[in-house]
């Protein structure tokens, strides 16, 4: 269905006289499965044939607004759905000019369902979620005046508690395992089965707060007080990488947001000083999570993230920050040679064989980004505070040198 995923437009143009009119064929005549899978198909079409799609507007969305508008029976709830992702898409191919008076229907019709009860399994939620975050996208500043609709769900999907069952590891009451909703885990002593749908809906949920802050920079300023306190606390939330993935992207939308409406004047009744504020919750808490961070490639994340929040912030950095920072940052040099250290011992090993080979090859690459990283936020600190960082730089150099020296045997 997503055939043409990893097309160009220019490898896709020549055919899509005929595939989008095979399409259609397909969307007013076949069986719900059938449309369902052309909705799914039109809408990859479209995301990659982008501009070129311009051509095809007019016939398509007429009958995607139909299905939006006439599904509205409980069978018909993923054709619906699918309706959505498909009309989201389009209006980002063809762009907000081509887009903007079907826009204020669908976003009509999208107010309307929000403000009816729905299914905790209703799927029509989380593509919702994401229909909006794609209007946003292809209309920009225009989509403010829907925030005030759109955003009270989504904070709230965002705070969604994980449903969570934990047992004995040894003990005989099985978790459902063999539902397909629940995801079970053991740690130590403890096995802890989750529901699933729980967590993608609030990965989604999260994903689209930082489509929201980046998209709407300043604009966004209105919601950083609810939102700052919600994605915070999920820098360090180890059920689902992706929630922690979209909290770490979100922080420096929230500062760089918070910055530009204090800069421009569109902060009623804050100063620099709010800036302060955020960036005094933000980084202290973006260098805890590090410290317990797992996972390698997402500390490379959490160190992007943090480098971009420290060249926001700037001079509004105190000494304690920065001594934290390079405290954490000495820590992540260390664990990053002890990992390479403990892969260099298992290619030692009797079994050792080209698959783990190949595995050890990848883990080294991500930990050559982690380096990277390090690296880009030293520059930062170096830039930011010249002279007065080079008490810190001096400690840390004695950790950095062995791992330069490492770089330019290993290249």
């Amino acid at each position: 269905l997503n055939f043409s995923e990893n097309c160009t437009p220019e490898i896709l143009t020549p055919y899509l006289d005929g595939i989008v009119s095979k399409l259609l064929v397909l969307l007013q005549n076949g069986k719900q499965m059938v449309q369902e899978g052309a909705l799914t198909a039109l809408a990859s079409v479209a995301d990659s044939s982008q501009d070129h799609f311009k051509k095809y507007y007019d016939a398509v969305m007429p009958y995607l607004k139909a299905i939006l508008m006439n599904a509205t029976d409980k069978s018909n709830r993923m054709l619906r759905a699918k309706s959505m992702e498909c009309i989201s898409l389009v209006g980002m191919a063809v762009g907000k000019d081509k887009f903007r008076d079907d826009a204020k229907q669908v976003m009509e019709v999208l107010m309307a369902l929000q403000g009816t009860p729905m299914e905790t399994d209703d799927p029509i939620t989380s593509y919702m979620l994401q229909a909006w975050a794609r209007l946003c996208k292809c209309l920009g500043q225009d989509f403010l005046p829907y925030m005030h609709v759109v955003m009270p769900p989504l904070l709230q999907s965002a705070q969604l508690k994980p449903d969570v069952t934990i047992t004995s590891a040894e003990s005989d009451d099985e978790i459902e395992s063999d539902d397909d909703s629940i995801e079970t885990i053991t740690l130590g002593d403890k096995r802890i089965g989750i529901r699933t749908s729980v967590l993608e809906e609030k990965a989604t949920a999260c994903n689209m707060l930082c489509c929201y802050a980046d998209e709407l920079k300043e604009g966004f300023f209105p919601w950083i007080d609810q939102v700052a306190p919600t994605l915070v606390p999920l820098l360090k939330f180890y059920f689902h990488e992706e929630v922690r993935r979209a909290a770490v992207a979100a922080m420096p939308e929230l500062l760089r947001s918070a910055k530009l409406a204090v800069e421009k004047g569109q902060a009623p009744g804050r100063d620099e000083s709010y800036v302060k504020q955020l960036s005094d919750f933000i980084i202290p808490a973006l260098v805890e999570a590090l410290h317990k961070e797992p996972e390698t490639e997402m500390c490379s994340s959490m160190l992007d993230s943090l480098n971009e929040c420290m060249q926001l912030s700037g001079c509004l950095l105190d000494e304690n920050q920065v001594r934290a920072i390079s405290d954490e940052i000495k820590n992540v040099i260390i664990a990053s040679a002890t990992r390479k250290r403990d892969r260099s011992e298992r290619t030692k090993a009797e079994d050792f064989d080209a698959d783990e080979g190949e595995l050890l090859k990848e883990e080294n690459e991500q930990e050559e980004e982690v380096f990277d990283q390090v690296g880009e936020c030293l520059g930062t600190l170096i830039k930011t505070f010249k002279a007065s960082f080079l008490p810190f730089f001096d400690e840390l150099s004695v950790y950095v040198t062995p791992m330069l020296v490492r770089e330019g045997q290993d290249s």
